[in-house]
């Protein structure tokens, strides 16, 4: 049974963008062998050989072409980005931006993984690229599920307001939408009235794990650096901390919790979980510079290594939410240190609310934060293994069921 598939929403930046792929191809080549996969990837994702899925240009400008709208503006934005990307030495074939026009009319099912691109939160060019692959999957009547993720708010300024009446019309279309957050779900079913709505658990925390021959020709070799093998504590922080709070607070935070884990006599380890995110790194380090139990990680790991590498740790400090994830899915607690409603939904479905802290909050005590570190370093062993309880408990069911049950009634 040769069926086509495309992927969007992912990317190769983020590498929660990237394990949301990875663990979709997965679920997908576990309930369809012989489907035909395609990634509908950005410009600037680098173009992988070795691999059991297509890329196709997806960008935003892809879209609108495919979609027939302002088709020569976008070809000129298109050719822009080209020229730009050729002066920082990166290849792009312009005839690339005319892939989704190629491709989509043959595609026998669509699968956002987008993470978070609808809500108030985002500009109106944001919202509407989400919206553009509904609008791609209606116009050329292919079934479209939204794989779980966050929604909203939905409180648009004056000028975007009109969005919600696009959101109305638009969203009844997808097979499913998978709502992350209860809040999303919520706003999805009452504000818009929604029917097609489902809340679900992170679609990488219900995922018992990725065979990497789903994924690539060849599996690599994990690449991963050598640590203390006991007593570690790893540092994840986030660029989007420093961009919501301020940055001299942020700082002094982690300077009192790296102090307080060097009192405890804790090897401490920092690195990136995304791309942006080494520079806040180094600045972390750099308070410490002449203590030789700080540690700076400079690795960029694959979603594979990360997944890998976090085993390593007593617990972990962590503004990722799929850096937190993928420690829970080890049984790996962690302090979170997240702004969003995801991260409150997320400790609380592992019976890890006492863990989690606004770092961006000019309000948040920083003394309370300092005691759950504390009592982390007495009870990680303990906290390991509520979440484990609830882990099994979530892998208990599984978001991707919906594609068996699509592959049940039409290929049958």
């Amino acid at each position: 049974m040769s069926v086509k598939v495309l992927v969007t929403g992912g990317n190769f930046k983020n590498k929660g963008a990237q394990s949301m792929l990875f663990v979709t191809i997965d679920e997908i080549r576990k309930r369809i062998p012989d489907s035909e996969i395609y990634f509908g990837c950005s410009v600037g994702d680098p173009k992988l050989s070795d691999v059991h899925f297509k890329q196709i240009c997806y960008s935003r400008e892809a879209r609108y072409i495919a979609l027939g709208r302002q088709v020569v503006l976008n070809f000129f934005i298109a050719l822009a980005k080209a020229v730009a990307y050729f002066l920082y030495g990166k290849r792009s074939n312009l005839l690339n931006f005319f892939d989704a026009k190629r491709y989509i009319s043959s595609m026998d099912l669509i699968v956002d993984v987008s993470g978070f691109a609808l809500g108030d939160k985002w500009s109106r060019r944001i919202n509407e690229s989400f919206l553009n692959t509904t609008r791609l999957a209606k116009r050329y009547n292919i079934p479209i599920f939204i794989m779980p993720q966050s929604f909203g708010p939905f409180q648009y300024p004056s000028g975007l307001e009109d969005i919600k009446e696009e959101i109305a019309e638009l969203l009844q279309y997808p097979q499913l939408i998978f709502a992350r957050e209860k809040e999303g779900y919520e706003l999805l079913t009452k504000d818009f009235g929604l029917t097609n709505v489902v809340y679900s658990s992170d679609l990488v925390l219900q995922n018992k794990g990725v065979n990497a021959e789903n994924i690539y020709l060849k599996p690599p070799v994990l690449s991963l650096p050598e640590i203390s093998t006991e007593h570690n504590v790893g540092i994840v922080p986030n660029r989007q901390c420093f961009v919501h709070g301020e940055k001299e607070i942020i700082l002094k935070r982690y300077r009192a919790i790296v102090e307080l884990l060097l009192e405890q006599h804790r090897e401490v380890y920092l690195f990136r979980h995304s791309f942006e995110d080494l520079t806040y790194c180094r600045q972390i380090v750099e308070m410490f510079e002449n203590e030789p139990h700080v540690h700076l990680l400079e690795n960029d790991f694959s979603c594979f290594e990360y997944d890998a590498f976090v085993r390593n740790f007593e617990f972990i400090i962590c503004s990722r939410f799929h850096g937190i994830v993928h420690a829970y899915k080890n049984h790996v607690p962690a302090i979170a240190l997240g702004w969003a409603v995801k991260y409150r939904e997320l400790t609380a479905s592992v019976g890890q609310a006492a863990y989690i802290f606004d770092i961006t909050d000019e309000n948040c005590e920083e003394e309370a934060m300092l005691q759950a570190v504390r009592q982390m370093i007495r009870d990680f062993e303990q906290e390991s293994e509520v979440i484990q309880s609830h882990i099994q408990s979530i892998q208990s069911e599984n978001c991707f069921e919906c594609i068996s049950e699509w592959v049940k009634n039409n290929y049958e």
